[in-house]
């Protein structure tokens, strides 16, 4: 019967990995594969888009999200204030409904009511340079949904909206950042 060999990895390989490892899915990236902006923008104001519903606050809400967005996936400075920048992304919030997809009913009852929902945003955006208002990128009608559910149980209540609409504003970001980016000459 031979004898278990003993597998050694060697220290170097361990240190590296561990080091790693803490930051392989973080957004980390490397600065030359990081996005660029179009028309050689080399920085970019977000300033709040116009919000155009009745729903208070959602044009903060997207608008943090952008700017986190476009902070982690362009070299440049990305600033809430439009002035002294090579780019400005604008735009207004059009539209926003909360449209039940799922129905229950009261137990007691006969009463129908909605228990999961789908929050939709409409919105218009535009990059524009503000030396010669040439507009570099632009997107009308960007519709972005997401779903919630409703708890039954009225003592335990919670309302899903806010953190959907928080979900909705990451993923809108992520996609007109990519949008604008992939626009972009390289």
């Amino acid at each position: 019967m031979a004898a278990p060999r003993n597998l050694t990895i060697p220290a170097g390989l361990l240190l590296a990995l561990a080091l790693c490892a803490p930051i392989a899915g973080c957004g980390y990236r490397i600065a030359g594969s990081m996005g660029r902006l179009p028309g050689g923008a080399q920085s970019l104001g977000i300033p709040t888009l116009r919000n155009l519903t009745n729903q208070h606050g959602i044009e903060q809400t997207l608008t943090a999200a952008l700017l986190e967005e476009f902070s982690l996936r362009t070299p440049g400075r990305v600033d809430s204030r439009p002035t002294g920048t090579d780019a400005v992304l604008m735009g207004e919030i059009v539209e926003i409904t909360s449209t039940p997809v799922t129905f229950g009913t009261e137990q007691a009852g006969s009463r129908t009511f909605g228990t999961s929902f789908v929050i939709t945003v409409r919105s218009n955006l535009r990059l524009v340079r503000p030396d010669d208002s040439a507009v570099l990128w632009q997107s009308t009608d960007l519709v972005f949904r997401e779903r919630y559910a409703l708890n039954a149980s009225i003592a335990d209540f919670f309302s899903e909206e806010n953190p959907a609409l928080k979900r909705l504003a990451r993923a809108f970001a992520a996609s007109v950042a990519g949008a604008v980016l992939e626009r972009a000459s390289p």
